[in-house]
């Protein structure tokens, strides 16, 4: 997982943690976006991250909805969700 610098500013600004991003990464529900490809936390790849570890959930919860972009295997950008998603 490799970020680039915008990556990483935006993960400073919006105060998501890389270790969050790295389960984003390894269990998120993955959806074709504009030539990259979105990653989401939703309420799926929490369940498989957690393994019924519910300091783990809770932690989790709190970022369900943040997402990541990805291209050629590089993190371009990271953010959270503010809006419902309408396909």
């Amino acid at each position: 997982m490799q970020l680039t610098q915008h990556a990483d500013r935006r993960c400073n600004q919006r105060c998501l943690p890389i270790h969050v991003l790295s389960t984003i990464y390894a269990f998120g529900s993955l959806q074709h976006s504009r030539g990259a490809y979105s990653i989401t936390l939703d309420d799926e790849s929490i369940e498989l991250a957690v393994e019924d570890n519910r300091r783990r959930r809770t932690e989790l919860e709190r970022y369900r909805g943040a997402y990541i972009i990805v291209k050629d295997g590089r993190i371009i950008t990271a953010a959270r969700r503010t809006r419902r998603f309408r396909p």
